[in-house]
Formats: C-alpha cells, structure tokens, sequence
C-alpha cells in the first residue's frame, strides 16, 4: 500500500494568496460603495417659526444626501398595507418653504418637502377619509421618496404623526 502526500506548498505562498484575494475583495467593496445613491431622511410634524409670518405648522418630509453621488427625487408617495398594498402619490409643488419635485440632491444637500396644516389639520382628516381606513393602515403608513436611479427612500413618520392620524380615525368613526 502506498501512501500519497499532498504538496500544499509553503505558508508564504498562503498568504499571499489570502491577501491578494482580501485586497480585491475591499478593492471591489470600496467601487460599488462609491456607487451607492445614500439618502437618510424623517418625516414629521414641525412648526415653522419667522419670514415675518405667523407660526405654522406643517407635515415636513425631509431627505439629505449622505453619499457621494447626486441623485434627483422625482415623486413622493405613500402607501399602507401589509400583502396589499396601496399606493397614492402626493403632489408637491415649490413654495417659498418647500422644494418641489423634481429636487436635485447632491453630496451633502438636503431638501424638505412642506404640507401645510390649519388648526383642523384638515389634511390630516382628509387622508383619513380618503386613503387611510383602519388601524393598521396607521401601522404600515410609510413615506416614499423615489430617485431617478430606480432607488426608493422608505420614511416610516413620527409618532406624533402616527398618534394624529388614530385620534382623527377614532373621531371620524365615532
């Protein structure tokens, strides 16, 4: 019987290999992460102070570019729903508080998008009577804010938001 031994090679071959694999790995990592549309954002209830106006307060939808690559935000939407799914794009013009849509985002940029609400927060009744139906509809309540690179930022809103939206569906039910 004879026994056959495996030439491995040595250890300096290893690792050399090992490292010249793991500097095309990060080489290749660093490439495609520089490529990345990166947009952070929130949305929620704020109060617009100055301008020589009275406070107002508004629904503010907010994304700020944290990558390098510019991108433009064409279209905001919101959709509820767990397995099905609704959709309803909101239209947003510019005003001296809000950008519009198209908005160009580069590195760093930020832009806001305003919905203006009276003392009724009338919108807010309004999406409960039109989009928003029930209880979970409120849980799965999300943002959209979609790029021309095909991306989608996903905003889940504040709870304050999500709070005004129960107590205007427990109204209008009750």
């Amino acid at each position: 019987m004879q026994i056959c031994s495996i030439n491995w090679g040595s250890v300096a071959d290893w690792v050399s290999g090992i490292g010249s694999l793991s500097a095309a790995s990060i080489a290749l990592y660093l490439a495609r992460r520089s490529e990345r549309i990166r947009l952070r954002g929130y949305c929620g209830f704020r109060d617009i102070i100055g301008m020589g106006q009275p406070k107002r307060e508004v629904l503010c939808i907010s994304a700020t570019n944290v990558g390098t690559r510019a991108t433009v935000i064409n279209n905001i939407g919101m959709r509820v729903g767990m397995f099905k799914k609704r959709q309803a794009v909101i239209a947003m013009m510019p005003t001296p508080i809000s950008a519009g849509v198209p908005q160009q985002l580069t590195d760093g940029q930020s832009a806001s998008w305003h919905i203006p609400l009276d003392e009724q927060r009338a919108w807010v009744a309004q999406l409960c009577g039109t989009f928003i139906k029930s209880k979970s509809d409120v849980r799965t309540l999300r943002f959209t804010l979609h790029t021309n690179h095909g991306g989608v930022l996903v905003l889940v809103p504040e709870e304050p938001v999500r709070e005004a939206l129960l107590q205007m569906l427990a109204r209008n039910n009750g």
